[in-house]
């Protein structure tokens, strides 16, 4: 099945808070309702509160340790980035005790 994007966003602000892949078991997200803004483009969604539940469970899977980097967009860029680095091999080994 194919993976889904997700991004919850800040109720006030608008803002993407935390984004995550997830894999669909049954089928694509069941959305009610499309909010557009003045050029036709689809900025929201709205889905049934089992939707949201269902939503809200593989979330709970982000440890609290870790939901800073998916508030922090510049950390989660600069990791991204790093580890598409890394899988295209342009790493080096560093040496701690250089530090």
């Amino acid at each position: 099945m194919p993976l889904q994007p997700l991004c919850l966003y800040a109720f006030l602000s608008g803002e993407c808070i935390i984004t995550t892949t997830i894999k669909q078991e049954t089928g694509l997200i069941k959305v009610r309702q499309y909010i557009i803004d003045s050029e036709g483009h689809k900025v929201a969604a709205i889905i049934d509160i089992e939707e949201l539940g269902r939503l809200g469970e593989v979330l709970k899977n982000i440890s609290s340790s870790e939901v800073w980097l998916y508030q922090n967009s510049e950390a989660f860029e600069d990791v991204q980035k790093g580890l598409k680095e890394a899988s295209e091999g342009k790493i080096s080994k560093l040496n701690l005790d250089d530090l």
